[in-house]
Order: C-alpha cells, then sequence, then structure tokens
C-alpha cells in the first residue's frame, strides 16, 4: 500500500544536557549530539519499516542538512521523487536541548529561501495511494514547499476519495484559521491532543470538540493522551479509550510523528479501532524510550514485542 506524506521536511539536532532551565554563566556539556532526520520524516521512516510504500512531498535546502535528511529517508527506503531541492535556500532545522529527566526545549530556525511551487501532475502523484498524511506545518506561509500547492494536494486526494490523515499540531494556531478548516474539512481522520483539539474548538469538552470536527465532514479524530494511550472517536457516536504503556521515557521528541505512522498503517491494514490504538499507543511509546529520531524510531520487531503483550500481532 502506497501513502504521501506531505511538507514538514525537517532536521533535528539533539543535544543532550544535565539540566534545563539554562541559565546564563552556568555552562553545560553534550557528548552526545547527534543530527537526525525529523518531523514528518519520522512518520515516513515509521510507515516505511511497517511495510508501507511512503513518498515524500515537500522541500529542502541546497545544503548539507537537506542532503543529510534526503539520505537518511533514502536509506530506509522511502520514496524522494517529490521532494525539491532548492538552490540558495537552506534546511529547515530543529534544535533539541534535551534534560535528563526528559524535559525539552525546541530552538527552531524555519528554512529561508524562495518556496517552490511545482507544476505537479496530481493524476500520476496520487495513481494507487492509498492514504495521504498532512501537518498543519506543511500549510505555514513561511513553508519552503508553497502551502498552496500542499493545500491543492489535499483537495485533489479528497475529491479522489483517497482517506487524508491531517495531524492538528502546534501551528495551526499561527496559520489563518480558515486555511486549517479547510485542511480539516478534506480530512478523514484527524490526529489532535486534548489540548489542541479544545483549544482549536474553543471548548472545554473532548467530545463536543470533536463533535465540532464531524461537523466539518471528518470521520474519525484521534486524541493522543500521552502515557494514558489514547481515545479514538468517530461520527457513529464511537467512543473508545485505548490504554497507554508504561514505559521510561527518556525523549518524547518524535512520539506523535511515529503514532500518526502507526495509525494510518492500522486504518489501512482494515483493523478495528481498539487494535488500530494498541498498534499506535505501542509505536509512540518504543520511541520514547530512546534519544533521538529519525532513524531510532521503532522497527517492527519491537513494536510486535510489546503489542504481543496485549496479545496482538502487526499481522
Amino acid at each position: 500500500m502506497k501513502i504521501l506524506c506531505i511538507g514538514d521536511l525537517v532536521a533535528d539536532l539533539v543535544v543532550p544536557i544535565n539540566e534545563l532551565p539554562l541559565c546564563a554563566g552556568k555552562h553545560q556539556l553534550s557528548n552526545e549530539c547527534m543530527f537526525v532526520a525529523g518531523g514528518t520524516s519520522n512518520t515516513l521512516i515509521v510507515a516505511a519499516r511497517l511495510g508501507l510504500t511512503t513518498g515524500a512531498v515537500g522541500a529542502v535546502g541546497k545544503d548539507w542538512l537537506g542532503s543529510l535528511l534526503l539520505e537518511q529517508l533514502i536509506t530506509e527506503g522511502v520514496i524522494v521523487d517529490y521532494v525539491y531541492t532548492v538552490d540558495n535556500a537552506t534546511t529547515t532545522i530543529s534544535i533539541e536541548l534535551l534534560s535528563q529527566e526528559a524535559q525539552h526545549v525546541f530552538v527552531g530556525a524555519l528554512g529561508q529561501g524562495k518556496p517552490v511551487a511545482p507544476d505537479i501532475d496530481l493524476d500520476v502523484m496520487l495513481e494507487g495511494n492509498k492514504g495521504v498524511f498532512c501537518t498543519s506545518y506543511a500549510l505555514g506561509t513561511d513553508s519552503l514547499f508553497s502551502s498552496a500547492t500542499s493545500l491543492n494536494i489535499l483537495e485533489n486526494a479528497y475529491n479522489k476519495s483517497t482517506p487524508i490523515f491531517f495531524d492538528l499540531g502546534p501551528a495551526a494556531f499561527t496559520i489563518e484559521r480558515s486555511v486549517i478548516n479547510t485542511a480539516i474539512g478534506f480530512s478523514t481522520v484527524v490526529l489532535t491532543t486534548q489540548e489542541e483539539i479544545t483549544t482549536w474548538m474553543k471548548c472545554d469538552s473532548i467530545v463536543q470538540s470533536a463533535e465540532n470536527f464531524f461537523d466539518l465532514g471528518v470521520d474519525t479524530v484521534v486524541i493522543k493522551l500521552g502515557e494514558n494511550g489514547c481515545l479514538i472517536l468517530n461520527s457513529n457516536s464511537e467512543e473508545i479509550h485505548v490504554e497507554g504503556f508504561n514505559v521510561i521515557v527518556r525523549d518524547t521528541a518524535g512520539a506523535g510523528d511515529a503514532f500518526a505512522a502507526a495509525y494510518i498503517y492500522s486504518y489501512l491494514k482494515g483493523y478495528d479501532h481498539y487494535k488500530s490504538g494498541v498498534i499506535a499507543n505501542a509505536t509512540g511509546a518504543i520511541t520514547v524510550t530512546r534519544i533521538g529520531t529519525g532513524p531510532n524510531v521503532p522497527k517492527v520487531g519491537e513494536i510486535n514485542k510489546l503489542i504481543s503483550g496485549r496479545g496482538y500481532s502487526l499481522t
């Protein structure tokens, strides 16, 4: 099965330190810095490891970070035919300062350069696709890959009745609301957190907030609850809470990206809501047990081992 993931191609610099907050004049050493693919790259890599044919859509700068990101994706079997390398541009980087208590601070630098709006034959791009994944980061006007092009891909996928998975994410609150609502309206499944959904809908009730998404045409809302697992609601008034896994947390970065990949995989395999939630929770849980994203995201054997404790397997 083939899926496309749009935008949010980011390079992560992970810097483990002793403690947060940082204090002026108090110096700390880090002996484990790593540059890895981040953002939607995590979703792409997990999906590829799960056996999906994954294609990245977006842009990177013509710099060493862009080359590193593409190299890591290609190594994992991700198709990068629709990733554009932009001359005189830089790749977006996110610097994660990570304490020994698994607390983190992100310092980011958006890719600088003229956004690309390639003339893509969307019929060819979407041929054979079983799903499209997009986050709000792909819809910002400061994205190196044209946000209008991203929205156009979503619209065409919607018109072809291709399932669309949209992660609301924190960037949604910095983008014109009508743009995000348009993307939500195209979506089959919205992935979000409790804080995001209630803030977006200006409503304290998770259930009522989800109902408001259903009114926009969404079929399923998946709410990530961290260590408490996830809550899955659909337009048929089903409400399924799936318990999380008890693990030692080292780094929460990338957990939501990995969760999304596992949920998409489960959805496309036709698994029921509960099994889908178990697989997604397990994938997110494994992600937080190690430092760094990209190549460090979970492998099939690790996921199978964890979910077997609940009587499930990936097949």
